[in-house]
């Protein structure tokens, strides 16, 4: 468009002329999609942005001032720039869990699962420590140390008889006992 057409047609529109605002809709409508295609990255959603496209259009009209000497199509191409940056800004984190993965073969929300994490047994497990730690003070206090050493600190049999100076055999012996007695606080019938 030319640009005493483009000031024809922009002077229309001010007056709510219908026919001069599908004129510069239809004239910048190459923009549009250039600016869409740039910023925005949603091919399925080109109609919708066209169309707020042509809003942003129209108001650029009523907000234009010509007697600034700022050609309107460099004022409008500014306003839609921002426009869609702004929307491209407020889309960019935004990633949907039923998009492919990256091999294509499942969705995003497929590859967050994580095969090793068992929350029921997880929770059995927690159960189970909390009851653990309810019984441990009605051990005797050898024995009780012998569980701490070995289950919550991750220390040996061998490391801990080393570090206290007795053989492991004995220990092995004293950890047996902690064990049968822990069973028999849980109600469980001893199998060894």
């Amino acid at each position: 468009m030319e640009n005493n057409e483009i000031i024809f047609l922009v002077r229309g529109a001010k007056k709510k002329d219908a026919g001069c605002q599908l004129a510069l809709i239809e004239g910048f409508r190459p923009l549009m999609l250039s600016l869409i295609r740039r910023y925005v990255y949603d091919a399925d959603a080109v109609d919708d942005y066209l169309n707020e496209g042509a809003i942003v259009l129209l108001n650029s009209v009523d907000a234009y001032e010509e007697a600034l000497g700022v050609p309107f199509s460099g004022y409008l191409k500014k306003e839609l720039f921002y426009y869609f940056v702004n929307i491209a800004k407020s889309h960019r984190n935004a990633i949907s869990l039923d998009a492919p993965d990256q091999n294509e073969t499942a969705t995003l929300l497929d590859s967050l699962a994580d095969k090793q994490t068992d929350i029921e047994n997880d929770y059995v497990h927690a159960e189970d420590l909390s009851s653990l730690l309810c019984y441990l003070p009605k051990l005797r206090p050898r024995q009780r140390w012998i569980i701490e050493e070995h289950y919550f600190k991750n220390r040996s049999i061998k490391e801990i008889a080393l570090s206290i100076g007795v053989t492991p055999n004995s220990l092995v012996k004293l950890h047996r006992r902690a064990i049968q007695d822990l069973r028999t606080y849980f109600g469980m019938d001893l199998v060894n």
